[in-house]
């Protein structure tokens, strides 16, 4: 039964394909025998990390072993309850794990709907297969859209064209004829071919290019380029001030136990693990989530560039239209409709496209008579036309008007015009005299006009719509006729499509910046305009372009995220960041709520995470200098790390936040983390100059700085779960009642001093001291940052309008 299943699906799957009699491929048996002399295919997929990575790479991190050495030392200094840090470590880095082994399960389960398969020759039978299980000397069958799997050479195949600009960067098409050799990464722009494979696995001429063709693009994200630095800062810094500190720590106290707890203390605090951590199940938590909703991350930083995009990009088929098109009606010309029938049937039937226009013609049109082809010219984006040169009955080609004729005549002008304004595809056939070419270059004969309906996607409104109450913009780039198109994309509703352009009447050089800015629909566009396009748009914008198409490859490559329907070419899919599992342009929207959840969200804890490596930093170079006891020990700091940053950026880190993303990364999390340092770093020093002035203890002095500090943490936590919701205020009510509960009724276990003594007088005024001053500086901050922002804003500008000596 299974076997009987899949012959039909290769039926269906290969209709149409005429398989040369000398072409037989590999047996099964000469398949296993290769695949068992590893002559297989098998390269490796880095998107996702195994299990073992996983675990790896959560457990042996360079502050996971300063943790463990820093838990060591408080052993050995005989006092392990201080070692109780080291327990939330692992506890945090426990949840990471479980949490990132969950998400990397989904995406693995659903990615395998959006592996491309490749089209082989095997026992003279057309069957799709894996990538993965190509073997040398397979017979591998392309068309256009498809991206060349391994390197090979060309078997049988007439006019076809490949891009190769994922290898060496020219967009430029490359014919190609019989014996030619075809590199993996790049793709099939016209006709269709066998070629035989010599090369697989790591033998390939492009293998390390093609990987990055698989979507990974140079540089790294804003969020990545901050973690990053600060990761390095701290690896340099802490090493010498954790020595400092200990210098100073034993000359305050004559202890080297003292000296050991006041250094841990200190170095626990700088130690942001839990943001790493954070970070990394935030980014896998986000392409689960979009797994679940068929929408494939093809790699994880790519959820911050989604959450960025303020403009969108897209085609016109398949996404404002659903990708089906009808033929509606023919305007004949010098031809009887028998003729036409004849005609269109011949060149369906020895064209070998297989995009939606072909599909549509090839269902209206059936094969007619036994016509014989001299020379196919396949379509290609470029050229917009496609055509056949039948021995004895003359040369045929169709195509978009504007490309076929060099000319168009002003009555088929005003023919088309009312079809043109009601959204509908106009195509012409004519008849050429002489032998086809790449290039028209006599002016053909018009037979007839073929008129071809797109059909308006059911949710486009709606999608649309939503994209403008979030203030994304949405650009239409197509190779359809401009008012067409800008029909269709009112029709959608979506915003100053009136406003369209014909890039076919340009001539270079265009100034694109201009271009984008007065215009949002494009048509008749060329691979190589589309990417310049979103080159300009990216001048100012965080730009996601979406395709299907081999046409769209360039584009998706250049913009900041590329998205491609699952339904759509393998080279498209190679090129994009995300996949479109169920081809659904609406899903866009929840890859735009998933990307601003991700990231509003690492704001939020990164500010939490932050306060207590700034003040901890600081703190730890002045008491370096004024040689008093540090104030805090390990033990003290269990209630603050875990109840006011750890738990909290557990639950705030998976919260729904669909806000707008606004400013940069650095700037956001400045705004409340640098106020609440210096909260912190202000009241432990006022509380230093209260023991020197009224002789408090060491005890004393330390309980007060810890509680003023876990305050400080709770007031950061209520800044940063803003807006507020039930959930968030049951949240902070039950935190802040476990944190005051430490000092009630584990006060012993914690080191704490009696808080209601004539700690208390001190203790009262300051608290509510801190929450002006946190206010206040918070206020001021906002401040230096709009300045901030402004003056970057003011230098772009400037240096955008300084004329370019050359």
């Amino acid at each position: 039964m299974k076997k009987k299943e899949e012959v039909q699906t290769v039926k269906e799957n290969f209709d149409g394909v005429e398989i040369p009699t000398e072409l037989k491929g590999l047996t099964d048996s000469e398949v296993q025998q290769k695949t068992a002399q590893g002559q297989i295919n098998q390269v490796e997929d880095n998107l996702l990390k195994t299990d073992k990575e996983i675990i790896k790479e959560n457990t042996i991190t360079i502050f996971n072993i300063l943790n463990f050495v820093l838990a060591l030392l408080v052993l050995l200094v005989g006092s392990p309850k201080n070692t109780l840090f080291f327990g939330v470590v692992i506890i945090n880095t426990l949840i990471g794990i479980i949490q990132e082994l969950r998400a990397k399960h989904t995406i693995d389960k659903l990615s395998v709907l959006a592996k491309t398969k490749v089209s082989v020759l095997r026992a003279g039978r057309l069957q799709q297969i894996e990538q993965e299980a190509i073997v040398l000397g397979e017979t591998v069958y392309l068309r256009n859209g498809d991206q060349v799997p391994v390197d090979g050479y060309l078997l049988v195949g007439a006019g076809v064209e490949v891009d190769e600009s994922l290898l060496t960067g020219e967009a430029d098409r490359v014919q190609k004829k019989e014996q030619d050799k075809l590199f993996s990464g790049s793709f099939v722009t016209a006709g269709e071919c066998f070629y035989q494979a010599t090369a697989v696995g790591k033998d390939n001429f492009a293998e390390q290019l093609t990987s990055e063709a698989k979507t990974k693009k140079t540089g790294n994200s804003e969020l990545t380029k901050v973690l990053s630095r600060m990761i390095a800062v701290l690896t340099v810094v802490i090493i010498p001030v954790g020595l400092g500190l200990f210098y100073s720590q034993y000359q305050a106290s004559d202890s080297i136990r003292q000296a050991v707890l006041g250094t841990v203390a200190a170095l626990v605090s700088m130690i942001p693990e839990g943001l790493m951590l954070l970070t990394s199940v935030a980014f896998a938590v986000g392409a689960a989530n979009l797994a679940r909703k068929k929408v494939l991350v093809q790699a994880l930083p790519s959820i911050e560039t989604l959450a960025r995009v303020d403009v969108i990009c897209l085609d016109k088929t398949g996404t404002i239209t659903d990708g089906t098109l009808e033929f509606e009606s023919a305007l004949l010309e010098d031809i009887s409709n028998e003729r036409l029938n004849t005609i269109m049937g011949a060149l369906m039937q020895h064209l070998k496209d297989q995009n939606a226009t072909a599909n549509a013609l090839r269902k209206a049109f059936p094969a007619a008579g036994n016509w014989q082809a001299e020379k196919v010219i396949p379509f290609s984006s470029a050229r917009k036309w496609s055509g056949v040169t039948f021995k004895d009955q003359g040369s045929f080609a169709f195509g978009a008007p504007e490309f076929i004729f060099k000319q168009m005549p002003e009555k088929m002008q005003h023919q088309i015009q009312p079809y043109l304004e009601e959204g509908q595809r106009v195509l012409v056939l004519v008849e050429y005299p002489g032998m086809l070419t790449e290039e028209l270059q006599e002016e053909p004969q018009l037979l007839a006009i073929l008129i071809i309906s797109d059909n308006l996607r059911e949710n486009a409104q709606a999608t649309f719509g939503y994209f403008a109450e979030q203030d994304v913009q949405l650009k239409v780039i197509s190779g359809d006729h401009p008012l067409t198109v800008s029909k269709i994309a009112q029709k959608a509703g979506i915003e100053n499509a009136a406003a369209f352009i014909d890039m076919s009447t340009l001539t270079e050089p265009i100034d694109y910046s201009a271009l984008v800015t007065k215009k949002t629909v494009f048509g008749r566009v060329t691979p190589k305009q589309k990417r310049s396009l979103i080159r300009a748009l990216k001048e100012n914008h965080t730009v996601c372009m979406t395709g299907d198409g081999v046409n769209d490859v360039l584009a998706l490559r250049e913009a900041d995220i590329g998205v491609a329907m699952a339904n759509g070419s393998g080279a498209a899919r190679a090129a994009a960041d995300v996949i479109l599992l169920d081809s659904d342009f609406a899903r866009m929207q929840n890859v735009l709520n998933e990307g601003r959840r991700v990231i509003n969200n690492i704001e939020r804890v990164a500010s939490m995470y932050l306060v207590k490596t700034i003040y901890s930093l600081i703190l730890a170079v002045i008491f370096m200098i004024i040689t008093n006891p540090y104030p805090f020990e390990p033990v003290q700091l269990t209630p603050i790390n875990a109840l006011t940053v750890g738990i909290p950026s557990f639950f705030l880190a998976l919260k729904p936040s669909y806000e707008r993303i606004k400013g940069d990364f650095l700037n956001n999390i400045l705004r409340v983390s640098l106020p609440g340092a210096l909260t912190v770093i202000s009241a432990v020093m006022i509380i230093q100059l209260a023991a020197h002035l009224f002789k408090l203890d060491y005890q004393a002095t330390s309980t007060m700085s810890v509680f003023l500090t876990g305050c400080v943490g709770l007031l950061v936590l209520y800044k940063v779960s803003f807006p507020l919701d039930k959930k968030k205020i049951a949240l902070i009510t039950i935190l802040s009642s476990a944190y005051l509960s430490c000092y009630l009724f584990f006060r012993t276990f914690f080191d704490f001093d009696k808080l209601w003594n004539r700690n208390l007088f001190f203790v009262i005024p300051l608290t509510v001291g801190i929450y002006w001053l946190f206010k206040g500086l918070t206020l001021v901050m906002e401040q230096l940052v709009a300045w901030r922002i402004r003056w970057q804003k003011k230098r772009k500008e400037k240096k955008k309008s300084k004329p370019r000596v050359i």
